[in-house]
């Protein structure tokens, strides 16, 4: 095999390898992207009577997400929550997980998620661990983040990205023991939302 031959042949394989993370990094693709807070929701679960679920959502909540898709692990995550906006479905049912026992929302009006670490599993996939604070207190908690392919708005031809983050909660590690036999203890979150060019 000639030398021009084997050049072409190696350039076409590295080519071929990289495919796979070039619909995050082509040349029309924005190179920064922003948190689109209106089309964001904030989703939870929480076992209810030992066999039940009862799944609500916040209305309320503001934040940033800065994303460069040529370096990733850059990424910042600044995310509150106002907890008076919880709606698990009836006015009843709101104001007992209101309640000063639960989230104590007259005293604590939010919760706040600040990252400090963005770990990549993939080019579309990540751990990002940070600081959540909840009544007054702060442990670290990690969540997983998926990101689509970038899509455009069929009305604007604007470019999106759609992500999803996933994590778990413990309510003991933030003071919350009340209610054992009637209220879970771990409640899985998850936030979904878009991203959208940040220039």
């Amino acid at each position: 095999m000639n030398t021009i031959t084997t050049i072409l042949l190696k350039t076409t394989l590295s080519i071929s390898l990289l495919l796979p993370l070039s619909t995050l990094t082509s040349a029309s693709t924005p190179q920064k992207w922003k948190l689109d807070t209106p089309k964001t929701k904030v989703d939870f679960k929480v076992a209810y009577l030992g066999n039940g679920t009862v799944e609500g959502q916040f209305h309320n909540m503001d934040g940033s997400i800065n994303y460069d898709v040529k370096d990733p692990t850059s990424t910042t995550v600044n995310f509150t929550v106002k907890t008076s906006s919880i709606d698990a479905g009836g006015n009843l049912r709101n104001a007992f997980l209101r309640r000063k026992e639960l989230l104590n929302t007259a005293k604590y009006p939010t919760m706040r998620f600040v990252s400090k670490k963005v770990s990549m599993i993939n080019a579309k996939e990540a751990h990002v661990t940070g600081d959540f604070t909840v009544l007054g207190k702060t442990k670290p908690l990690t969540v997983k983040v998926v990101l689509s392919d970038v899509k455009k708005d069929p009305k604007t031809a604007r470019p999106f990205l759609n992500f999803q983050a996933i994590g778990k909660v413990n309510r003991l590690n933030y003071g919350v023991t009340a209610f054992p036999n009637m209220v879970g203890t771990v409640i899985p979150i998850n936030i979904t939302g878009q991203l959208v060019a940040a220039n």
